[in-house]
């Protein structure tokens, strides 16, 4: 079950899938559009069902697909997040979730008081989950090395994304391990300027999906810098990573899963 493949990373996921001999793609979907539609790019139609039919559709795609394998993958809206997590734990639907927003702090939480389990991201790209990785592994073997070190995070995605970047804020709170002074969004720039992102030197092929970040550190008395930074163009990665989620969330549903939520350095590891 794709949720919303209408969307630009839903329908790279749902194209990608439609290749497969292993996978079906089932027709019902769940979309914040206000009334129902439908979508087809892929081999399937899929019927897009708007928000005040979720409750309902949900508990017949339940019925009719629990018992055969059924998994979600949503890459919905940040706004629907939370709503979406429950109704899969609810209605005991295995899920992947590449969607950024919500509380990320209590939706794992969630997972784990129900009988399902599921991957969660802000980031599916596995060359960013190897960085993402990597910082965590200098946060937890050189705690406070960068106490009270400022920094600063650009991040530049296309004008359509609603939110600040998931990875830039998954990021800077790890980075807090090291004892860095990260406060929240407050350190964090946005740039969604078409003209900026080109003047960045961001191709322009790839304005309408980029992911450009870039880290810079100072330390208290302004003499040493550090900076770090993941550029990516395109979304091919993103359905990568999504598809090797995919993969290692259906083995571990075989091997008896429930109630456990994984990351994708989980994927990667795994």
């Amino acid at each position: 079950m794709i949720n919303d493949p209408s969307g630009n990373m839903g329908g790279l996921v749902e194209i990608a899938l439609s290749q497969r001999d292993d996978i079906k793609i089932i027709p019902d979907s769940l979309t914040g559009f206000s009334r129902t539609t439908h979508y087809h790019r892929g081999r399937v139609n899929i019927q897009l069902h708007a928000p005040h039919e979720h409750v309902k559709i949900m508990q017949t795609v339940s019925e009719r697909w629990r018992d055969v394998g059924l998994i979600a993958i949503d890459f919905t809206q940040p706004i629907s997040v939370e709503n979406n997590v429950r109704l899969y734990c609810a209605h005991k639907i295995p899920f992947i979730m590449g969607t950024t927003g919500g509380n990320r702090i209590s939706l794992p939480h969630l997972v784990e008081a129900s009988e399902i389990s599921a991957v969660i991201a802000t980031n599916m790209s596995a060359p960013v989950v190897m960085l993402v990785d990597m910082i965590i592994y200098a946060a937890t073997n050189y705690p406070g090395t960068l106490k009270d070190w400022e920094i600063r995070i650009v991040e530049s995605h296309q004008a359509k994304k609603q939110d600040i970047s998931g990875t830039a804020l998954t990021i800077g709170e790890i980075m807090k391990g090291l004892g860095v002074k990260f406060i929240g969004p407050e350190n964090i720039r946005a740039i969604r300027d078409e003209i900026e992102q080109l003047l960045m030197g961001i191709p322009r092929s790839a304005l309408g999906g980029h992911g450009w970040h870039k880290y810079s550190l100072l330390s208290p008395d302004g003499n040493v810098m550090l900076g770090f930074e993941h550029n990516i163009n395109g979304r091919d990665t993103y359905v990568d990573g999504t598809l090797k989620a995919l993969d290692f969330l259906v083995k571990k549903i075989t091997e008896g899963s429930k109630g456990q939520c994984f990351s994708m350095p989980d994927v990667m590891h795994g």
